[in-house]
């Protein structure tokens, strides 16, 4: 996968992750309990955002899998990914990285890149875009 996709290429890389997180059994964690970590294994997660550990981004050290367990499971976002049935927490994690890596090149950035106006940026997975 090349870092900089056009838009189609993309839109197929971000349905092929949705897919691999709403299908029965993939990203599972045997023995965890029903929070994000029993949705998303470290080894799915390092996969869907391989872009962040190629040369040249930023987000390789930024964008973690306990970084995201522990944001995940932080008091203000209480609910994320374990409201509901698995099939149901799968497609918001999936929707989340959809939108996410979509924003950030696949987690590459985690700065938005040539923002219109300097002061007004988006930082880390949700960027601001026009």
């Amino acid at each position: 996968m090349t870092l900089f996709m056009g838009h189609g290429s993309m839109t197929r890389v971000l349905a092929l992750a949705a897919a691999m997180l709403a299908a029965a059994g993939i990203g599972m964690a045997s023995g965890q309990q029903a929070g994000v970590p029993s949705i998303i294994s470290r080894d799915t997660f390092d996969y869907m955002l391989g872009n962040r550990s190629q040369s040249g981004c930023e987000g390789g050290a930024f964008y973690t899998y306990d970084a995201f367990v522990q944001a995940a499971n932080a008091s203000k976002l209480r609910g994320f990914g374990t409201i509901g049935d698995e099939d149901t927490r799968r497609r918001e994690l999936a929707a989340f990285f959809g939108q996410t890596s979509h924003e950030t090149a696949g987690y590459c950035w985690v700065k938005e890149q040539k923002p219109t106006i300097a002061r007004y940026y988006g930082r880390g997975p949700i960027q601001l875009t026009q």
